[in-house]
């Protein structure tokens, strides 16, 4: 799941994560979008504003990028 899903789920919008956790929201949209590389520090802080383990938070970031990572097939499937 992305910081924007995990949030969701908890009815809390990443305004409020950013200043739960102490982090610029525009890093925290970065970390979301995989442009910014979190720091352990950063992840701890996150995680714990999620009420999650960092090795949680952890896993979850790197699973919704290899998601992002996968290529969509294009044209027509031919079986």
């Amino acid at each position: 799941m992305t910081l924007q899903q995990l949030c969701a789920a908890r009815g809390l919008p990443l305004e409020a994560l950013a200043e739960r956790a102490g982090v610029p929201l525009p890093a925290i949209v970065k970390i979301d979008a995989g442009t910014l590389r979190v720091q352990p520090s950063i992840l701890r802080r996150l995680a714990g504003a999620l009420g999650i383990t960092a090795a949680t938070l952890q896993g979850e970031l790197r699973a919704a990028r290899r998601r992002q990572e996968i290529p969509r097939p294009s044209g027509t499937w031919w079986g």
